[in-house]
């Protein structure tokens, strides 16, 4: 059935005679306007004419019978000079235009019959002050800004976050996101028109190559860069959150270009940083040495002058970061020497070497190319071809800790490659119509593997220490392969004061990810539940090839090997989605313009491989939910997913001095491929999991040869086993509605100020259940605290978790922001802006593992039960940001350029849980259970806290004392005593960051009317640091979820849970502050660069 509709949707595209990419991005700019005489009346068949001035490439069109005129697909940036002209007419010019990603620049020509000197108009980019092609939020950055940013990863969300209703976290491997108080994973990411999303779902980044925490595009490339929060334009889709759409440059008629370098080091980083400003100095430490350089060059230029340009980017970096460890700060119990034995025991018992333990050195290398060629057919017709190429591997090394020391052949090696290509073909056919076509090709490698020979990954517990060695568990059967074709075309039509667009878009994915995680096996030696041996015996017990404690392995159930090599195993699948889209742009009258379309999307995908056993009736009948048509073998029905708009842009008073737009519409997502495609993976019947724990059976010791682990299931007997991940039929990719309303004012002494609001409410997002989790069987007894408690086993003891998957239409999100921009006559540039953001879900989406979705979920009925909407990890809460720029020339022959930018942003949002939560429900969770707030002692039951030697820490009652004396000084937890704590109603300490950037240029005169420039660059990250060694604090939280309180049991006979009360204890990393060598740091750092530039 699928590719029946699959084939009808693509005939009905061929014969529209259309050819189709899924949301393609904005690549080009656009002119329209009206000409008319001195009395007013239209002026049919003036000719129009823009000239791109450094390229030379002619843009041009003629009125119509109402003196309209619409010139479309014109390159972005400028200047640009226009000409309009009529017989019998004076001409009418306009030079110095500036033409922003996406606008479309009103022009209103006025000709006189009057023979008159000619005066040309100069309009400069400041001119502009409102679009009045503008509806909804969003930000334009020029290369100007871009260049003027402080920045050091050189990455898109570096100047993302010049956009107010953005919030930027730091992730694992790079920079997260969210825009519009929505999941990183629900925005579109294209850079000239082309998709380079990370469409399978795994980088935090959003981008192709991300996991590695690499742009996929140098800044030295760019053009122009948007950020689109509520476009109301059919054409732009494929996100729920917001979209980033960069250009990249072109070549001109002169050779232009530039080289640079740019440096970091320990030398160039503050030390440890206060905790608060009366600290001693004492015990303040430097980073460990560190190095991290960028170079490249890139140059633009003729081919045939006015004709046909190029331009090529070459980019390098070169990360390393040495991690020292010092061993006398081991908490551990096992001596140097004991190490050293461990050692050698690895090696003459095994013949495996673990590596270094004692200075792990992490590092980062990537190459990026770009080469563009820009042809002008014709006058016409204008052709533009990119290839960009991007490689880089990471090496994340373990680092030791007091707590934990890290052998680094345990680390993770990530090698990811992407090759990108892109056909652009821009035509006026005829007077009245424009064509814009889109072709592009995307191939992603990405290869996550264990540092090191093959070996199983180990843990000891060590007291107050642990060792880890072997293999990274997550790492040994890891590769993801993505092959994506995007085709689009953007017919336009002419008529009067209407802009008719009709189009059609589609995307071709082809997916292989191989995943399975322990897959060499994994043993730990280490205290269980309450069985096993205490302190440093562990490290005996793996030295005398004593059985593990607990022993994990997931394997391929066809396979005979291990690793990359598993057959059989990876999910390997096709997808589609087509698009189809009609709009029309109105110009009413001279005051308002109104867009109104409507586009259809469906999506496509391959049915998965069956699993007969689990597709039995009499398998299905016993779990107690509604699987709702969702077995094996039986995918996603297509879905039409529709996606209404209406826009207005409304010039209040007629002189761009005071406009309204805004506009109410539908925008339609991608679905992180991972998400559905964990399907073709978790059938139950694909891979199996060996799972053995001391308290209720005997674990293997260790087995070193990773091809030949203890298995629960046979090579090739169709057993099933592990997890299972299902859809329902009808299941919708997430979709949302956005209302959007903003005023822009001009203001005395050329100030502008924005007012804007978005609210967003999601029509389908995913949602979760484990069906495998058997109804619960009561409640909680002897406190308030009566939640919801289970002590089923799992409804089918054949399978894991068994994950099923659906749409919701809970959930919502909101941002308000103000903002004030000025440019003064003296160089000085200002902007101003603060915004409020909330957002209230089910689920978030922050995990690439639909069982993570569910087990990471805050409830307190657990995950199957009652769920209603909390505040979610993406709320902004309040956000302050701003930028000034000062440039002076001087001298004749330097300038010096200064740039300032503030963010203050409420911190990250957070959970008070129960430590070991998921005994209490007895649910497979991950200790997200929100805690009960007590308003008394009666109201919790505390138990006397021991040691490992049982020696006793604190009674229960010195635990209330102190529980409650914590309750009371917590805002939020004294207004919650007698309720429980809500998900994420607490937040880290507010952030206050101020970045700076300083240029200073030398010019060098090279003769005709030519200079090249000398550019020396300091960018100080965390200027507030560098002032104060208190100031400048970035806060860190573990998993949103703050452990107030310790499980510590039933009471026995009954089912009233006990608790103790740690203090700080269990959480004195929770509101650690990033001190790292990132520059997301709560020190100091320099970043020192030099750029020759030559050309300008």
């Amino acid at each position: 059935m699928n590719q029946l509709l699959r084939k009808i949707a693509f005939s009905m595209l061929l014969a529209m005679g259309i050819s189709m990419a899924f949301a393609q991005g904005v690549t080009t700019s656009s002119m329209n306007g009206k000409v008319t005489d001195s009395n007013g009346e239209e002026l049919p068949g003036a000719t129009v004419i823009a000239v791109h001035v450094p390229s030379g490439t002619q843009y041009g069109n003629v009125t119509d019978l109402q003196g309209f005129f619409r010139i479309p697909n014109m390159r972005v940036g400028g200047p640009y000079k226009v000409t309009i002209t009529f017989v019998g007419f004076e001409p009418f010019e306009k030079s110095g235009i500036q033409l922003k990603l996406g606008q479309k620049l009103y022009v209103a020509a006025e000709l006189s019959q009057t023979a008159t000197e000619l005066e040309e108009i100069v309009v400069t980019a400041a001119g502009d002050i409102f679009d009045g092609n503008k509806t909804g939020a969003g930000t334009a950055l020029s290369v100007e800004n871009i260049n003027a940013a402080p920045t050091v990863g050189r990455s898109l969300g570096d100047f993302a976050r010049f956009n107010p209703q953005t919030l930027i976290n730091e992730g694992d491997d790079g920079l997260e996101i969210s825009i519009g108080g929505l999941n990183n994973r629900y925005n579109a990411i294209y850079i000239d028109g082309a998709v380079n999303n990370d469409v399978f779902g795994l980088a935090a980044s959003g981008t192709n190559g991300g996991q590695t925490g690499v742009s996929p595009i140098s800044v030295d490339a760019i053009e122009q860069l948007t950020v689109s929060v509520a476009p109301f334009d059919v054409r732009q889709s494929g996100f729920a959150g917001g979209s980033i759409n960069a250009v990249t440059r072109s070549g001109t008629n002169d050779i232009e270009g530039s080289a640079y370098y740019f440096f970091r080091n320990q030398d160039l980083a503050g030390k440890t940083p206060f905790e608060d400003a009366n600290e001693s100095t004492v015990n303040r430490q430097k980073l460990a040495e560190f190095s991290a350089e960028t170079y490249g060059f890139r140059v633009g230029g003729p081919i045939v002058k006015d004709k046909a340009f190029f331009f090529v980017n070459v980019e390098l970096q070169r990360d390393e970061t040495p991690q020292p460890f010092d061993f006398t700060n081991y908490r551990g119990s096992a001596t140097r020497g004991a190490i050293d034995t461990l050692v050698n025991f690895l090696d003459t018992a095994y013949n495996y070497n673990p590596g270094s333990y004692l200075n792990n050195t992490a590092f980062l290398e990537s190459d990026k190319v770009i080469a563009k060629f820009d042809v002008n057919l014709n006058k016409n017709h204008k052709l533009t071809l990119r290839h960009s190429y991007t490689k880089a591997e990471n090496l994340e090394a373990r680092r030791s800790t007091a707590t934990g020391l890290e052998f680094i052949n345990g680390s993770e090696f990530f090698v990811s490659e992407t090759h990108s290509s892109a056909i652009e073909l821009k035509s006026l056919l005829g007077n009245n119509m424009s064509n814009h076509f889109t072709i592009g090709a995307t191939i992603v490698r990405d290869d996550r593997d264990p540092q090191g020979d093959p070996f199983p990954s180990v843990f000891i517990d060590d007291g107050e220490g642990g060792i880890t060695f072997g293999s990274e568990p997550f790492s040994t059967a890891n590769l993801l392969d993505q092959d994506i074709i995007t085709i689009n075309n953007n017919l336009e039509i002419y008529k009067g004061r209407h802009t008719i667009l009709v189009g059609a878009n589609a995307e071709f994915y082809s997916v292989k990810n191989l995943f399975i995680p322990f897959n060499f096996g994994d043993y730990t030696y280490e205290f269980t539940r309450g069985v096993g041996s205490v302190g440093p015996s562990f490290l005996d017990d793996f030295l005398n090839r004593r059985p593990a404690s607990l022993y994990q392995f997931s394997y391929g159930l066809n396979s005979a090997q291990n690793g990359d090599e598993t057959t059989g195993t990876a999910a390997e699948f096709n997808s589609s989605q087509f698009g189809l889209y009609v709009q029309d742009e109105v110009q009413v009258n001279d005051k308002l313009k109104l867009t109104v379309g409507v586009r259809a999307d469906i999506n496509f995908f391959e049915d998965t491989p069956a699993n007969p056993f689990f597709n039995d009736p009499s398998t299905l009948r016993q779990f107690p939910y509604n699987l709702q048509g969702a077995k094996t073998g039986e995918f996603i029905d297509p879905q039409v997913s529709w996606s209404p708009r209406i826009g207005f842009n409304y010039d209040v008073r007629g002189d761009r001095t005071f406009q309204l737009r805004g506009g109410v519409g539908i925008f339609t997502s991608r679905i992180p491929l991972v998400w559905p495609g964990s399907a073709y993976n978790n059938n139950g019947l694909n891979t199996g999991f060996d799972f053995e724990r001391i308290d209720f059976t005997t674990p293997p010791s260790l087995v070193p040869d990773v091809n030949n682990q203890p298995r629960n299931i046979a090579v090739g007997e169709q057993e099933p086993s592990g997890n299972v991940d299902l859809f329902v039929d009808d299941f919708r990719i997430p979709q949302v509605l956005k209302v959007n309303l903003a005023g822009d004012k001009a203001l005395p002494g050329d100030m502008v100020l924005t007012v804007e609001g978005i609210y967003t409410k999601f029509l389908n997002n995913v949602y979760y259940q484990n069906i495998n989790v058997d109804r619960p069987t009561g409640g909680a007894t002897g406190t308030p605290d009566n939640r919801l408690i289970n002590f089923n086993d799992r409804v089918d003891g054949t399978y894991g978790r068994i994950l099923l998957g659906s749409n919701t239409s809970k959930g919502y999100t909101y941002n308000l922001s103000a903002s004030l921009s000025k440019r003064f006559d003296y160089g000085l540039n200002a902007q101003l802006s603060y915004s409020f953001g909330d957002a209230w879900t089910i689920y978030d989406g922050t995990s690439s593992q639909n069982s993570s979705q569910w087990r990471g979920l805050h409830a307190v009925n657990g995950r199957n039960n009652w769920l209603q909407i909390q505040r979610s990890d993406f709320a902004q809460g309040h956000r302050i940001l701003a930028n000034l720029t000062y440039r002076k020339d001087y001298a004749g022959f330097a300038a010096t350029q200064v740039s300032l930018v503030y963010e203050g942003q409420s911190g990250n949002p957070y959970s008070y849980v129960y430590g070991l939560g998921d005994d209490i429900t007895g649910e497979d969770s991950r200790n997200r259970e929100l805690v009960y707030v007590p308003r008394n002692a009666d109201e919790i039951v505390l138990v006397d806290r021991f040691d490992d030697d049982d020696n006793l820490i604190s009674t229960a009652a010195e635990q209330w004392e102190a529980l409650n004396a914590f309750i009371e000084e917590d805002d939020y937890l004294k207004e919650r005593r007698g309720r429980y704590a809500q998900r994420n109603q607490s937040r880290t300490p507010f952030e206050s960051i101020i970045d700076l950037r300083v240029l200073q240029d030398f010019y060098l005169e090279m003769g005709n009317g030519k200079k090249n420039t000398l550019q020396f660059s300091l960018d100080i990250f965390n200027l507030p640091n560098l002032l104060n060694k208190a100031w400048g604090k970035r806060y860190d939280r573990q998993f949103a979820g703050y452990e107030l309180l310790q499980f510590a049991g039933f009471q026995e006979g009954s089912d009233t849970p006990t608790f103790t009360f740690n203090g700080f204890d269990e959480n004195e990393a929770f509101f650690g502050d990033f001190d790292d060598a990132g520059v997301l740091s709560s020190r100091w750092q320099i970043q020192l660069g030099v750029r020759y530039i030559f050309g300008n």
